[in-house]
């Protein structure tokens, strides 16, 4: 018995120690910002087949009450995304439509963002948000106002879903997400609203799964810091049942594994200071090491129960059955998370990123 207590002293500690992490260091966000600081603006705006949402994405964009110097469309889209985009052209002279004779990825067609970016000399900050992503009139404003720190090289915002499990998945990730940015920087960035320095892109991999948090990453590479920023929300369509949303969930895993993967070097180094000796081992803790040591935890504690107070170890598989079967809780969006990481993790080793071209999932 006693080395059955040591066990699970073992596999408890690692949990007890990013709860206290969240606990400290991921309730509020340490954001100086300067609404005075007003640098140019290029939108980077990627379509496919958008024709439902591009009116109303470009409606949010033009409600911006930030200035905006250009909104930069790259499509390759084979129904009427093209048509709309014309006709806000022909009002608004800042969009500016470039057409890609066939879907490439969303990597490449990024890379050719960049490169025309890095081109535009009079754009200060690009910022990239997705076609089906809407938010409030300030939301552009949040987010230019963390340039004014110097250290800041990159910022994005957070969706937030008001129900089912991605409700509690994202709070969680969030939180986890706010504490990595207090302590240095965080990871993971999200298209929603994502916005760099010009002078710090750099193209990603070609078939990279995970290009926007590859050049996060890249970012904290050149000794900047990359920040999430709460106030910055947008809401997203999310999938329409489950089994969609493991798809989509399992393979954005799949691409942050195997950026981390690609720059192992950065873990433990301490030229990164607490992103290389904290912020990288969380992430590789939640995303692989996580979902291993849970089921073992699980199965030791089970298994205490068992031989001592049978009923509370059929108490406990209830529990968790019934999470898995209802979903829409905080202990699910648990569960959830480390099933999207293992099998992120393994199909990062067996298959990599692949061409990096996606079949959409909505």
């Amino acid at each position: 018995m006693e080395a059955i207590f040591l066990l699970l002293t073992l596999l408890v500690i690692p949990y007890v120690f990013l709860g206290l992490v969240i606990l400290v260091k991921g309730r509020n966000q340490n954001i100086v910002k300067d609404y005075n600081y007003k640098p140019t603006v290029t939108i980077y705006l990627p379509t496919f087949n958008e024709e439902k949402n591009i009116e109303r994405k470009l409606d949010n964009l033009l409600a911006q009450t930030y200035p905006i110097k250009e909104i930069l469309i790259v499509d390759c889209s084979t129904d009427g995304t093209v048509q709309i985009i014309e006709q806000y052209q022909r009002r608004f002279p800042l969009i500016r439509l470039i057409r890609q004779p066939q879907r490439t990825g969303a990597a490449r067609t990024m890379n050719e963002a960049i490169n025309l970016a890095m081109q535009e000399r009079s754009t200060e900050i690009f910022v990239k948000t997705d076609c089906d992503s809407i938010s409030g009139p300030s939301a552009l404003s949040e987010l230019i106002a963390n340039f004014a720190d110097e250290r800041i090289g990159a910022v994005t915002g957070i969706y937030v879903v008001d129900k089912g499990v991605e409700k509690y998945y994202r709070k969680f990730m969030h939180s986890i997400q706010v504490a990595e940015s207090n302590i240095d920087s965080t990871l993971i960035a999200h298209s929603c609203w994502l916005a760099f320095r010009r002078s710090l892109l750099e193209p990603v991999r070609e078939n990279s799964a995970a290009e926007d948090t590859e050049e996060f990453l890249l970012v904290r590479k050149k000794g900047y810091k990359t920040i999430i920023d709460p106030s910055v929300v947008s809401s997203e369509e999310v999938p329409v049942n489950y089994k969609l949303r493991l798809t989509q969930k399992s393979r954005r895993s799949q691409g942050i594994v195997k950026v981390l993967q690609d720059n192992l070097d950065m873990l433990l180094n301490p030229k990164f200071s607490k992103y290389g000796s904290l912020v990288l081992p969380i992430e590789w803790f939640i995303l692989v090491l996580s979902p291993v040591l849970l089921v073992a935890l699980v199965g030791v504690i089970t298994y205490m129960l068992y031989i001592t107070y049978p009923l509370l170890a059929v108490g406990l598989i209830a529990v968790i059955v019934g999470a898995v079967i209802h979903r829409s809780n905080i202990l699910f969006a648990i569960i959830d998370t480390e099933l999207n990481g293992i099998s992120g993790f393994i199909k990062s080793v067996l298959t990599g990123n692949g061409n990096g071209l996606w079949e959409r999932v909505r």
